[in-house]
């Protein structure tokens, strides 16, 4: 009887291992691309609701323009999902392939907890953000 092989597993591993390492590194030594400040973040928001609710008062039509904008960070981001995307894919692999479970669980679960790690981190950012754009709007008297 032959040893069943570990290749998709061990490779899933490797990159659900990059991925976190990668998110992980993002979160605390990130961001890598020039910022802008919290304030101007929030002034700006302010700014903007402010202007569309007066327009859409007035009866006029609110377009906001769109700016895309690759930076090291979004690249970072995008290949932390990818990573992790196919560490999880290569998990799939490995048990289809009838691969020692623990092998494939383990690449699962560094894939997920890669893709998870960055979804909290942004979450949990941005509803700092709301709960900041909240305060400024109802200090200036629209709430």
């Amino acid at each position: 009887m032959s040893k069943p092989t570990t290749k998709f597993g061990f490779i899933g591993i490797t990159l659900g291992g990059i991925a976190l390492l990668l998110a992980l590194v993002h979160f605390w030594a990130g961001p890598f691309s020039p910022q802008p400040t919290l304030e101007t973040t929030v002034a700006e928001k302010a700014a903007s609701i402010k202007n569309a609710t007066l327009k859409a008062i007035k009866g006029e039509e609110y377009q906001e323009t769109y700016q895309s904008n690759w930076d090291a960070d979004k690249i970072t981001e995008i290949s932390t999902a990818v990573l992790g995307g196919l560490a999880f894919i290569l998990a799939i692999l490995a048990f289809a392939k009838k691969e020692p479970n623990r092998v494939a669980a383990g690449a699962a679960a560094l894939g997920i907890s890669a893709i998870a790690f960055q979804f909290i981190a942004m979450y949990a950012m941005a509803l700092l953000v709301v709960i900041l754009i909240a305060v400024v709007i109802s200090e200036l008297g629209f709430g």
